[in-house]
């Protein structure tokens, strides 16, 4: 990783870019204040400084890339009308005040690349800036960063809320099952495995591991980001050390060091430094630290989660993290949401009453126009009004007043609605009947096929997303417990679909008949069918000791 000061030109520049959004102002933990006058940011009322070792990547390509500045700057044509859009698109995330520790609001902006002046970095960049061409609909659609606040005032809404939820329970609720993978025969007791696991079991649940995972999964989704801090007792779990890499090994955790595992809410992160000068390094546009309220904390002290993931060139502008699913859901529950209020309205003035009456008054200049009786229509009405109900009754002047009822057609008003929800479904990809309670309609209609689809997302979104955090949590564990890693010990997720009692008897008649016939043949002997039946997680006989020897039969 390169760094360089900011050029003047580019500095002046960017001092007329267009302001990036900003979080409100948050109050500081103490002895996190940054000192006044280090640097402005509008928008907040305080002072928001730059950050040592990611100003370059995030003031020079992406303020380059928003205002255009090859062809486009001050000195060059006028902007285009799209300069706007990617001012607000690419405009970097900046954290509230507070955020950031006072190292980074004192220190110089550094750059993190020299290449995006000169070079074929800073080329990429402007051949960007030159291609993009959006639009304003870019904007009307939801993509620039809502920024936390937005969001965290979105999911108070059951709309936003409730899919973001559906999906971290559903993720959780089975939970996982730990085994252990031998890898040859004989590596260990089958007793001192099983007490190793319920060891492992204990652990977790003193962590509190299932819930924490699901709170991970709602702030990954809710926020598009989400964060474990591993707190470690001693010297290690010290401010002062918390800037310093952790190796998940018998070095870096020591045995009873492991104290907790804390859930950060993402706004109160940012990063700090990141690689944007080598595409084919491995950290490339990933942050090596973190500042969190003030303490720089190395990336291998959090356990991150992002679902959905944005490209290089918005990372900074969504604080390294995703997508957040209420933004994916937003012009899906406003178009809802206004079909909704419309059908109310229109439910609620279906009917007009209409009376047909003599408006005209009988005191009138002679030859001049009639004049309104306004008096004698509103007293009409009153009474009318008065009236309406079905023990009422109207009395109308046959020869100069006629009542009617125009009532407009409600048909199609509920399928109207009911399609604007379920646009609200298929962006999460949860069935109506998880999601809403809305069973499906016909003869014979079932929505088992949906809901088998939908555990296979859990599923995929388990491998990808829960099962990398928890292999770092149960490698913790480990070496909390004994001080070394035990390779042969893993987990895998309990499926959600579970059979029935009734079809886990017939599958289980079907592999006896399997084996029978198998073993009459001669493909297979009684203590294979035996190793076969021993390792089906499935099996009705899994807790017995199938892996040993059978016992010889007196005749």
């Amino acid at each position: 990783m390169t760094k360089g000061f900011l050029s003047t030109g580019l500095r002046r520049r960017l001092e007329h870019a267009h302001p990036p959004r900003v979080e409100p102002r948050l109050e500081p933990a103490s002895g996190a204040r940054p000192p006044a006058g280090s640097g402005s940011c509008p928008g907040v009322g305080g002072s928001v400084g730059g950050v040592a070792g990611m100003a370059g990547a995030r003031r020079g390509l992406f303020a380059r890339l928003a205002r255009g500045m090859a062809g486009y700057g001050a000195s060059g044509p006028a902007q285009p009308r799209h300069m706007p859009v990617a001012d607000t698109l690419f405009a970097p995330y900046r954290p509230p005040e507070g955020v950031l520790g006072r190292a980074a609001v004192s220190a110089p902006a550094l750059a993190a690349d020299n290449g995006a002046e000169n070079g074929a970095y800073g080329a990429a960049a402007r051949f960007a800036a030159a291609q993009f061409s959006l639009g304003g609909g870019m904007l009307a659609d939801g993509l620039p960063f809502r920024g936390y606040a937005n969001l965290a005032a979105m999911m108070l809404r059951a709309e936003f809320r409730k899919p973001v939820e559906i999906i971290a329970r559903e993720a959780t609720r089975q939970w996982v099952r730990l085994r252990c993978v031998q890898t040859r025969p004989g590596y260990e007791p089958p007793a001192q495995t099983a007490a190793r696991l319920h060891a492992i079991e204990m652990e977790f649940a003193r962590l509190n591991v299932r819930d924490l995972v699901r709170r991970l999964a709602v702030h990954a989704l809710g926020y598009g980001m989400g964060h474990v801090w591993i707190g470690l007792k001693g010297p290690a779990g010290t401010p002062a050390a918390q800037a310093l890499p952790l190796r998940l090994n018998s070095h870096g955790v020591g045995r009873g060091q492991l104290d907790r595992l804390t859930l950060i809410d993402p706004v109160w992160t940012t990063p700090n430094s990141y690689n944007a000068t080598n595409p084919m390094a491995e950290d490339y546009y990933r942050p090596a630290d973190w500042w969190v309220q003030g303490t720089l904390v190395h990336a291998t002290r959090l356990l991150n989660m992002v679902p959905y993931d944005v490209p290089d060139l918005l990372k900074p502008a969504y604080n390294f993290g995703g997508l957040a699913l209420p933004q994916m859901l937003e012009a899906y529950v406003h178009n809802f949401l206004r079909t909704r209020q419309s059908v109310s309205d229109m439910i609620s003035n279906y009917a007009t009453r209409v009376l047909r009456t003599d408006m005209a008054g009988s005191m009138s200049e002679q030859g001049g126009p009639p004049e309104l009786d306004a008096q004698g229509i509103t007293a009409r009405l009153a009474a009318m009004t008065a009236w309406q109900n079905n023990n009422g009754t109207f009395v109308l002047d046959r020869e100069t007043e006629d009542f009617a009822v125009n009532a407009a057609p409600l048909s199609g008003l509920a399928d109207l609605q009911a399609q604007a929800q379920e646009f609200m479904a298929s962006v999460p990809g949860i069935p109506l009947v998880k999601l809403f309670g809305i069973q499906p309609q016909g003869l014979n209609a079932s929505s088992e096929g949906e809901i088998r689809v939908f555990y296979d997302e859990i599923a995929a979104f388990q491998q990808a997303h829960i099962a990398p955090v928890l292999r770092a949590i149960l490698t913790l564990v480990q070496l909390n417990l004994w001080g070394s890693v035990d390779s042969t010990l893993d987990f895998e997720f309990v499926p959600l679909w579970q059979m029935s009692e009734q079809e886990t008897v017939a599958m289980e008649r079907q592999k006896a008949e399997a084996d029978d016939a198998n073993i009459r043949a001669g493909k297979i002997t009684a203590q294979e069918a035996r190793a076969r039946e021993a390792a089906d997680a499935a099996s009705l006989y899994r807790t017995l000791n199938l892996g040993a020897a059978p016992k010889a039969v007196m005749p």
